[in-house]
């Protein structure tokens, strides 16, 4: 049986974003009988990895060849990337920007603005990008509730914050509706002070949440202007996006264009405000397709028995 190397970056420096698109992926290889095996850059990412049903070793024991190999990193450079790839008989690499050009079978871009980057100088077989391409569990699709059904707001600043920027944006959120406010923090991170005075009736910590169930049930999410945008939009939520990360401008600058409350940067109290606007707005259209994975998946096996 064939089998799929899957190298991914995450933990407290890059964040789990990645962990949860490119293990949607790893799923619908495995559903085509493709075993798959997991390599992280850091341990911090493995109770995420192990709740979607696999197991991850470091990096560092990644075998010298691979029968297909999937990237999914933002701190390997162009050359690196490709040299990896080179030691595949298929390569598929996860890029978010059009900035690092390498030599690869196929390159995913699930962003929704993806469709406007110029990928002219990387040498691929297939592009994938854009909504039908968007690497989101299909069970967000099917936790979302009516929305008559939905309350309260999620805060996370994804698998970076350690409640530091979320705890702010709560407390005035819960202070100015009253409405229940869950903050989502990895098993890895502990709680800054600031959130833990918070936690309590309506300000609640969740370690280790149920992301698609959290989200289908909340009526706004704020945060982070990164992965967890498109499960937000895939589960029916409202959005207000702040970009925290450097790769996270594009999303930023995009994301208006579909009725997504956006700011360039992080400011809690302007953070705040613009969720509260959006909250009793309706949602911008998530503009995605379910199934995307399984898709992609298909049209990889396509060209590779054309081969």
């Amino acid at each position: 049986m064939a089998r799929a190397s899957i190298i991914i970056e995450c933990g407290r420096k890059s964040g789990l974003g990645r962990v949860r698109r490119t293990l949607t992926l790893a799923r619908a290889l495995a559903a085509q009988g493709i075993g798959c095996d997991v390599y992280v850059t850091s341990d911090e990412g493995s109770d995420l990895i192990a709740s979607m049903g696999f197991v991850s070793s470091p990096v560092e024991q990644l075998p010298g060849q691979f029968d297909f190999l999937v990237m999914d990193t933002c701190s390997f450079s162009s050359e690196e990337v490709s040299a990896l790839c080179a030691k595949a008989r298929t390569s598929c690499v996860i890029d978010d920007l059009a900035e690092r050009p390498v030599v690869c079978d196929f390159v995913i871009n699930p962003n929704l603005y993806a469709p406007s980057l110029d990928y002219s100088a990387y040498k691929a077989r297939e592009i994938f990008r854009g909504p039908s391409c968007a690497l989101v569990d299909d069970v967000f699709f099917s936790s979302a509730k009516p929305t008559e059904n939905r309350e309260g707001f999620v805060v996370s600043f994804g698998g970076t914050d350690d409640g530091s920027l979320a705890a702010p944006v709560a407390a005035e959120l819960h202070a100015r509706t009253g409405e229940p406010v869950y903050v989502p923090i990895p098993a890895y991170q502990e709680p800054c002070a600031a959130l833990l005075a918070l936690d309590g009736d309506k300000v609640t910590i969740l370690r280790g949440a149920d992301m698609p169930v959290l989200l289908g049930s909340a009526r706004t999410y704020v945060g982070a202007a990164g992965a967890t945008v498109l499960e937000a939009l895939a589960a029916g939520c409202r959005v207000c996006a702040a970009a925290t990360q450097e790769d996270q401008h594009k999303n930023v600058g995009f994301l208006p264009e579909i009725g997504v409350a956006t700011l360039d940067s992080y400011n809690a109290h302007n953070v705040s405000v613009m969720a509260l606007l959006q909250h009793h707005e309706p949602g911008g259209s998530a503009a995605l397709q379910s199934g995307a994975a399984g898709k992609i998946v298909a049209r990889m096996a396509e060209l590779m028995v054309a081969r």
